[in-house]
């Protein structure tokens, strides 16, 4: 008998993996041979249920309609329902089809509690076609995602750039009852204009979120609000599920842009508008206890952004710390905004954070100065100790301006860095994104991949890589992304 590896593993078998054991089965036993054969059919099948269990369960589809309403059962589309606020399984997927959504039934309290006794997958909100599942919130957050195993793939959020809170793609406790939620995932999704963040995990007190990913997604044109200051993605004060080892956070393959505040944010002049930011893990501005997991952005493109493309910023209060790994990122012409004002501005910055790790980036700087008329560096680190490291990097700016140290302790800049321009091929900042037609995220944003490809000798296999078609063993890559169906085409799986 053919059984497929997944199935043994405990995984739920899909429908094409039970059609091979079924076929294999009927192979060992014809159904024309006399019926005491087909009886013995019967008694391995019923054996084999017994005796793997859940090798035979199976993921259900449900389905989500613009029109759809939450009383019916969600088998079909013609009894589609209007949000995601039923009780799933791990594995299962509910399949929107297109067109305008209301944001309403996306919010907190509308998510439904998914039973994942594995902790190795998530319920799939699935846009049947790529960016044809739409939101745009005139007020509150497009999408509120609040209970734990979700993950929300193919949709494009917009929200209203004058609403007090309006991130695209949040990831938060309950509003009402706060408990810290994981293994949240948005993969294949475009934040096209948001108040607040692209892409957000935030606490509420002492709950919090952990196991957070963002994959292979688009955050343009965030934090337009100025009731917060915010970025185009943003992991703020995360909270530990558990304490088992690997990457807890990941943050891979995803394109933010244009990200810009206002001139006036929270009361004040802004401070964010980074491309990706990591800020304060050690929860020393809220007083909730350091955040101890791994958190990995790896091979995303960070292009003109108000503030920093990447900023780790808070990982050194207490008496421990998250371990950060920023891998081949491409950061280029951030800290576009006149109207903020910092010694040390640069592409990617460390700052009053240990255990950081840099490897194999691309920061090159668009201009000589900006961010109220400082020098603009390739790369900074502030506030650090022996803990952090940079490794085969190339950090280029004008007049020398390469690197920014300050306040580092023993730390200290690799030889095997580079400081030289990689010579992309045709640098420049991009409009919207238009995904539509477009087979996924990769595919519309395969333009911005092919402008920003350095074109100096040996710099090809640093910043921002295509993701290939198979796996290769990746030690940072988390290993229950490996059975949890993600899409194909957005990052390299780091599973073999």
């Amino acid at each position: 008998m053919l059984f497929s590896a997944q199935c043994f593993s405990g995984a739920r078998c899909s429908r094409s993996t039970r059609l091979s054991i079924s076929a294999s089965l009927t192979d060992t036993y014809p159904s024309h041979r006399p019926g005491s054969h087909r009886l013995s059919l019967r008694v391995v099948i019923l054996t084999i249920i017994c005796m793997f269990g859940s090798v035979f369960a199976h993921a259900t589809t449900y389905y989500l309609s613009p029109w759809g309403n939450d009383s019916n059962n969600g088998l079909s589309t013609n009894y589609a329902w209007a949000s995601p606020n039923h009780s799933l399984n791990c594995g299962d997927v509910i399949l929107a089809s297109a067109g305008w959504y209301n944001n309403a039934n996306f919010y907190t309290g509308k998510w439904g509690y998914v039973n994942c006794p594995a902790g190795n997958s998530v319920a799939w909100l699935k846009c049947a076609t790529f960016d044809t599942c739409k939101i745009y919130a005139s007020a509150n957050q497009g999408m509120w995602v609040d209970r734990s195993y979700w993950g929300v793939q193919g949709w494009e959020v917009s929200t209203n750039a004058n609403d007090s809170y309006g991130a695209c793609f949040l990831a938060a406790p309950n509003w009402n009852n706060p408990v810290t939620i994981h293994h949240i995932i948005f993969a294949n999704d475009v934040a096209n204009g948001c108040s607040q963040s692209g892409f957000e995990s935030v606490n509420r007190g002492y709950a919090g979120v952990d196991y957070f990913n963002v994959i292979g997604s688009v955050a343009y044109n965030a934090a337009q609000g100025s009731n917060t200051c915010a970025s185009g993605i943003s992991v703020l004060q995360p909270v530990q599920s558990d304490w088992a080892a690997g990457t807890h956070i990941l943050i891979a393959g995803n394109f933010s842009y244009a990200n810009m505040e206002p001139s006036y944010c929270n009361g004040g002049s802004p401070t964010d508008g980074e491309g990706i930011i990591f800020d304060n893990f050690d929860g020393h501005q809220s007083g909730i206890a350091p955040y101890g997991g791994q958190a990995v952005a790896y091979r995303n493109i960070l292009i003109g952004n108000g503030s920093k493309g990447i900023e780790v910023d808070g990982n050194q209060a207490g008496t421990y710390h998250a371990s950060v790994w920023l891998n081949q990122n491409t950061a280029w012409g951030n800290n576009s905004a006149t109207n903020q004002t910092w010694i040390g501005c640069a592409e990617i910055s460390v700052y009053a954070a240990k255990d950081v790790h840099s490897f194999g980036n691309i920061a090159a700087a668009r201009s000589a100065t900006g961010c109220g008329g400082n020098a603009i560096y390739g790369m900074t680190v502030s506030v650090a100790d022996g803990s952090d490291t940079a490794d085969n990097n190339y950090a280029f700016g004008y007049n020398g301006n390469n690197i920014f140290v300050w306040d580092v302790g023993s730390f200290f800049w690799n030889s095997d860095n580079h400081f030289t321009s990689p010579a992309f091929r045709n640098a420049y900042v991009p409009g919207a994104p238009n995904c539509g037609g477009t087979a996924n995220v990769s595919a519309c944003m395969a333009g911005m991949v092919y402008d920003f490809t350095p074109t100096a000798a040996n710099a090809g296999g640093y910043g921002y890589q295509p993701p290939l078609s198979y796996s290769v063993a990746d030690p940072l890559f988390p290993r229950w992304l490996c059975s949890a169906n993600l899409p194909s085409g957005l990052i390299t799986m780091g599973c073999s």
